[in-house]
């Protein structure tokens, strides 16, 4: 009966272990140097990898679309989904960690002749003569229908560098990291002389971790992700990561950051 109980309470230790051991899971999807299944090019699995051993709680990337990855937030299948930016409808759902990089986005567009040519707007109305490519599930859907634009959506944004270069959209957004990451990677550097943006960005702010409201514990996992990241900072762990994935950010700065405009 002794050596019963001992193996019972064994098997009990075994699971509690297994199950404390068992990852946060963090939904995302293709968007390189930032996030991608292949390691080199994802400067966030490295980051998050760091902040779960900073924390005592591993974290692990899931890969979906986005929309998906919104959706399995929301429904709970996942902890969390990486990098989000927190529009107003998001907020009311969702809780937002402390910035995870800065990133402007800007249209691109490619020109035949490699020379710029001169596109200006000032409020997104300004841009309903032009086919636009974009991704699904990104901040900017609403901003688009609300402007009227002529928007043409597709997964990911590989497939829009290769639209504008098939003279199939005009233009397309993406944070400039990601989209000059992209274009040197799918064409050349001597074709990607022949793509440019527009002056004027059309955001400019951080992107963050988002997590449901309703996760068990929400706010203090959340606080605990969030000081995990300004020990990193503060140590010089994420300037040496960042690096390491060829992206130059003023990380530090990142902490006054609250929110995106």
């Amino acid at each position: 009966m002794k050596y019963r109980i001992a193996a019972v309470l064994t098997w009990l230790l075994l699971v509690s272990g297994a199950l404390q051991a068992a990852p946060l899971l963090i939904a995302t999807d293709e968007l390189p140097p930032y996030t991608s299944r292949n390691q080199a090019d994802s400067f966030l699995t490295d980051l998050l990898t760091a902040v779960g051993e900073q924390m005592g709680e591993p974290l692990t990337m899931t890969f979906m679309p986005w929309k998906r990855a919104e959706s399995s937030v929301e429904d709970q299948s996942v902890w969390a989904a990486v990098p989000y930016v927190p529009t107003e409808e998001r907020k009311k759902k969702f809780l937002f960690s402390d910035p995870l990089y800065s990133k402007q986005t800007k249209f691109f567009y490619y020109s035949a002749s490699c020379k710029p040519i001169d596109i200006q707007f000032e409020v997104l109305k300004d841009l309903r003569i032009f086919r636009i490519g974009a991704v699904r599930g990104y901040y900017y859907e609403k901003m688009f229908n609300d402007a009227k634009l002529y928007v043409e959506y597709v997964n990911g944004e590989v497939q829009n560098f290769h639209k504008l270069r098939e003279g199939r959209i005009d233009l397309t957004p993406a944070v400039e990291v990601v989209g000059w990451y992209l274009i040197r990677k799918e064409f050349g550097k001597e074709l990607a002389k022949c793509f440019f943006t527009l002056q004027m960005p059309l955001q400019t702010g951080a992107n963050y971790l988002m997590m449901s409201r309703n996760w068990p514990d929400a706010e203090q996992i959340l606080a605990r992700f969030n000081e995990a990241l300004r020990a990193l900072k503060a140590n010089g762990t994420y300037q040496r990561i960042a690096e390491q994935h060829g992206i130059i950010m003023p990380y530090i700065a990142l902490e006054d950051w609250q929110t995106s405009p």
